[in-house]
């Protein structure tokens, strides 16, 4: 064998990933390089002779070879030529391509029948040869490549077009990456739908037997990088270990993971005596360091490349809410806070307190780090609504800062136009706050927030300052602190965010957010600024949702932060904003002569009636004084009327065509009334009510009074809601049960169970019912994203569909399901669209 031979084969092993080229791929490749063909035999031939120069890995499905010597795989790649290596890798990507077998049916490629290796690698081939793109074009490659392969390569260099499809695969990679194919499939097919990417929507939904008509996306973001699955988090940092960005997350199961930032691997586990709320990274004699807070006053220094700890430092009582890391004169040392009230410094080489400084007069919450006038200082904000300013040298308070009016909870500096500045958020404003270090003085207030802030951090974006600022309402806000504008707004989070860290990868400026009830998020900063306007939707969770007909056209409504919007569900188009007072949490709606009309009760007992054709709104329904838990319409006497429940557990029956200042009826009943439904029993009109007793209540309203007709104890724990239907012409009545897995169906006009629907592999949140084509359905939704549709006349579970996300509201109105995901709505269709 020549050398040219000899280098032939060699060559396609030096692009080799993962566990190495099987032999049939192998043969493929040296032909594509080298233009000679060469056979399966020829490169067993080759492998017998040369096996020394070769690592052979053993897989369940074939064994995989790559070159021994790294040495030698780098000469044969040709590093020095960049433009050469790439178009390698882009014969590479097209020799597998054509390697991935034709179904016969259709013409599509068939990647169930691709080779495994071509399953796991291709992305990277294709990355590195620019052409992943143009691989993210076919939407089933997207439903069968391996994700942990496809999300690294998706950080490869982009063009704009492809970064719709990469942010559709990202939005939920934490959720579709550990499933089959079929759920994998479904979360897909809602994210490209989210993404406005409705093409794309029906090609991944084509085989299954519910499909996105349209979604709003208020909840996914171009800049999205990594969402971590597991546990949610306390504190974060940011830290370069073995030269890659990590992060350095704290948890209240007394954890420290650290986490690549780039594919989310985690590199190690720490497990401290108490729960971790506080922490920060720095370098101590060249090897990346964390130091920890706890709750019960230990603070300790880490080694982050073997997990030991260095050293512990004692002297606080109690929480230690804020710790700082700062390198002074070339020497590392912490500031940590907490509630004892004392900002403490520490010698990071030595462990010895260098300064102790009190002066806050109630738990200290943060600390930061700047240069004022020359000399390094300490930001610190705390409980007392005070931002201070320590000098470091020798543990003097320089200034106190004044205007908060509730506890400052972070603190974050950075210089604009020279100047050293702070900027401070504050758990009971919804503003963050600029201030100047040199004078003192108030120089901005960040407003946009729907909620209190929980924390801040600086970056610089573009060569200019900019301010991240984070809390209840669960967006990242980016701000530019040259004009103090709002730059954008990351949204996606499914729960309160209170921890942020910034990192630079691959020369790009990243953030690191998430909280207790929120997983952490990996954001691309420069793609932040970059973000297309704002998509259509709630800026809240969807609480509830209904349908109407308006004008001869189906209609959902949708209730959820301070607004109810009215959208046609053919195509998505919001027809009506109306806005609220107050949050909304439940609405009902009903044809009133001949128009449509809704009635929401929100969280402070406000209840409001819309006249949905003309968007406005009628009356108020007054004297709640407390959450409103359910309401329904329902007919007394031939008249509509709106029915209540709030949490005080009374009961109250509206004449819309009386004077609605006072209810027709009041009844206080002896148990919460968590959901009502209209239902006709022989022909009548009736209301049937569940409540926190277990008990299924039928009501009769007449012209003076009410009585209870019948009462049906169901044996849930308690009844979270209810929906009613009709089967074999008798009304029935559907109950979920507080944290059931099962649905039961109850006969109204007996009270017999007739079924339960079980099988659910969550709680059950919520359920809907339809009639269509003569068969009566009914859809629940679990805690995990599911959703269900079972036939009810056989009682058999037809369908299930995966869901990128919780949802909590379901409606059924002909062929499609309206549910509310988070903020979202999501409309599915078993129509072709």
């Amino acid at each position: 064998m020549g050398a040219d031979d000899l280098s032939a084969l060699l060559r396609p092993l030096a692009f080799a990933e993962g566990a190495g080229l099987p032999p049939a791929l192998w043969a493929v490749l040296a032909s594509t390089l080298s233009g000679h063909p060469w056979t399966t035999q020829d490169v067993s031939v080759f492998r017998d002779r040369w096996a020394g120069r070769l690592d052979e890995t053993v897989t369940p499905t074939a064994s995989g070879y790559r070159l021994r010597d790294p040495a030698e795989a780098l000469r044969l790649r040709d590093r020095g030529d960049r433009a050469g290596e790439q178009e390698t890798q882009r014969a590479i990507t097209a020799a597998l391509l054509a390697e991935v077998p034709a179904d016969g049916g259709t013409g599509r490629r068939d990647w169930s029948a691709a080779a495994p290796y071509i399953v796991r690698h291709l992305a990277t081939h294709a990355g590195a040869g620019g052409v992943l793109d143009e691989l993210l074009e076919d939407a089933d490659y997207l439903v069968h490549a391996d994700p942990g392969g496809l999300l690294r390569a998706l950080n490869a260099p982009g063009s704009a077009a492809g970064q719709i499809r990469r942010s559709v695969y990202r939005a939920s990679a934490d959720v579709h990456a550990t499933v089959g194919l079929s759920q994998r499939r479904d979360i897909l097919a809602v994210d490209a739908a989210r993404h406005g990417e409705l093409g794309l929507a029906r090609e991944l939904s084509r085989v299954r037997p519910l499909r996105p008509r349209w979604a709003t996306g208020t909840m996914v973001h171009l800049a999205l990088r990594l969402t971590k699955a597991g546990r949610g988090v306390n504190t974060a940092a940011c830290a370069v270990i073995g030269g890659r960005p990590h992060a350095v997350t704290g948890c209240y199961d007394s954890n420290v993971r650290v986490w690549d930032l780039v594919d989310g691997t985690e590199h190690l586990v720490i497990t401290e005596d108490d729960g971790v709320y506080a922490l920060d990274c720095v370098e101590i004699d060249g090897r990346p360091h964390v130091v920890t807070g706890t709750c019960s006053g230990g603070v300790r220094v880490w080694d982050l490349n073997t997990g030991t700890v260095r050293m512990a430092l004692g002297g606080h009582k109690g929480w230690v809410h804020a710790v700082g890391c700062t390198v002074i004169g070339g020497r590392p040392y912490a500031v940590t806070a907490g509630e004892d009230c004392v900002v403490r410094m520490w010698d990071l080489v030595d462990g010895s307190e260098h300064a102790r400084m009190p002066g806050h007069t109630d738990e200290v919450r943060a600390v930061a780090f700047a240069e004022v006038g020359g000399r390094p200082v300490a930001v610190t904000g705390g409980d007392d609504n005070t931002v201070r300013v320590w000098d470091l040298e020798d543990g003097v308070e320089q200034a106190v800062l004044t205007g908060h009016t509730s506890a400052v909870y972070s603190v974050a500096c950075t210089v604009i136009d020279g100047v050293p500045h702070a900027v401070t958020g504050s758990g009971g404003e919804h503003t963050a706050r600029v201030w100047c270090l040199t004078d003192g003085s108030e120089r901005a207030l960040l407003s946009g927030h729907t909620s209190w802030i929980s924390a801040v951090n600086c970056v610089s974006l573009d060569g200019r300052p900019h301010a991240l600022t984070t809390g209840g309402d669960r967006t990242v806000r980016v701000w530019d602190l040259t004009d103090d504008s709002q730059r954008a707004v990351l949204t996606g989070h499914d729960g309160y965010v209170d921890v942020l860290a910034c990192a630079e990868v691959e020369g790009r400026p990243y953030a690191v957010s998430g909280g207790h009830s929120s997983r952490p998020r990996v954001w691309d900063l420069s793609d932040a600024l970059r973000q297309p306007v704002a998509r259509k939707g709630h800026s809240g969770t969807v609480e509830a949702v209904h349908a109407v007909t308006i004008e001869g056209r189906p209609h959902a409504v949708t209730g959820g932060d301070t607004t109810v919007r009215v959208w046609d569900l053919a195509d998505g188009t919001e027809r009506l904003t109306l806005t609220n007072q107050h949050r909304v949490e439940v609405l009902a709606c009903a044809t009133v002569d001949d128009r449509p009309h809704a009635v929401t009760g929100a969280c402070c007992g406000d209840v409001q009636v819309w006249d949905l054709a003309a968007g406005t709104g009628l009356r108020s329904l007054p004297g709640h004084n407390h959450r409103v838990e359910t309401l329904a319409w329902a007919d007394v006497n031939g008249r509509p009327h709106v029915v209540t429940c709030d949490q005080d557990r009374t009961v109250r029956v509206w004449d819309l065509e009386d004077d609605t200042g006072r209810p027709f009826l009041t009844d206080r009943t002896r148990s919460a009334v968590r959901g009502m439904e209209s239902v006709a029993i022989d022909g009548r009109p009736h209301l049937v009510t569940g409540s926190d007793d277990a008990a299924l209540r039928v009501w009769r309203f007449t012209a003076k009074s009410r009585r209870v007709t019948a009462t049906v104890p169901t044996g849930h724990h308690s009844i979270r809601t209810l929906a009613h239907t009709d089967i074999d012409g008798r009304p029935h009545a559907l109950t979920v049960g507080g944290n059931d897995t099962v649905v039961q169906v109850w006969d109204l006009t007996d009270g017999t169970l007739r079924a339960t629907l079980p099988g659910h592999a969550s709680g059950v949140l919520a359920v809907a019912c339809t009639t269509r084509d003569g068969r009566t359905d009914a859809i629940t939704l679990d805690n995990g994203g599911t959703v269900y549709v079972w036939e009810l006349a056989e009682v058999r579970l037809r369908e299930k569909v995966e869901l990128p996300a919780r949802a909590q509201c379901v409606a059924a109105v002909g062929p499609d399901l309206v549910i509310g995901m988070g903020d979202d709505v999501v409309v599915l269709t078993r129509d072709s669209v």
